[in-house]
């Protein structure tokens, strides 16, 4: 099992699925901006730091081959 954010990480929380990208305020080895799987255009929320909380309340990290509806594996709009 992971131990922290990856960029291109795939998860989900409370029935919403996302992805880890990369922010421009991002530092080396500290990311956890995710990218949630929605129509809005800049939906994301910031957990950097935050992994272990993130999985207690009951975040997961998906498998890799999970398919998005409205976001690319980047992150970016389909």
């Amino acid at each position: 099992m992971e131990n922290d954010f990856v960029y291109g990480m795939k998860v989900s929380l409370n029935n919403e699925f996302g992805v880890i990208i990369k922010d421009e305020a991002d530092k080396p080895n500290f990311c956890g901006v995710i990218r949630w799987d929605t129509l809005k255009e800049n939906d994301t929320e910031d957990w950097r730091g935050q992994f272990g909380t993130f999985i207690s309340i009951g975040g997961k990290v998906l498998d890799s081959g999970y398919v998005f509806k409205f976001i690319t594996e980047k992150g970016l709009p389909k």
